[in-house]
């Protein structure tokens, strides 16, 4: 139970992070000019519900009873996994080389 606990804890400070990460990419937007905010505006809702999706997995895994704690921790890979992609290649398409 406690790697379990400790693996979700890891996930929420994760998440914090990239909320975090979201809020610095949406300043570099600003100041990229029109059409770099633009493009950030199209992609931001997308990036959003990848977080929220990834949050609710979090609640759902710290609510789970434990016998399913393997699938669980398969989605919530899964999950990060999509986060990690989403946003690096959003980062490397409208801000190249941050």
């Amino acid at each position: 139970m406690t790697e379990r606990k400790e693996y979700i804890e890891r996930i929420r400070e994760k998440l914090e992070q990239w909320n975090t990460e979201l809020t610095r990419l949406e300043l570099l937007a600003r100041q990229a000019g029109a059409e770099a905010q633009q493009k950030w505006e199209r992609r931001k809702p997308e990036l959003e519900q990848v977080l929220a999706d990834m949050e609710q997995r979090v609640r759902d895994a710290r609510d789970q009873a434990s016998g399913s704690w393997d699938a669980t921790r398969a989605r919530l890979d899964q999950g990060w996994q999509k986060i990690n992609v989403e946003l690096r290649e959003l980062t490397e398409r409208l801000f190249p080389g941050n």
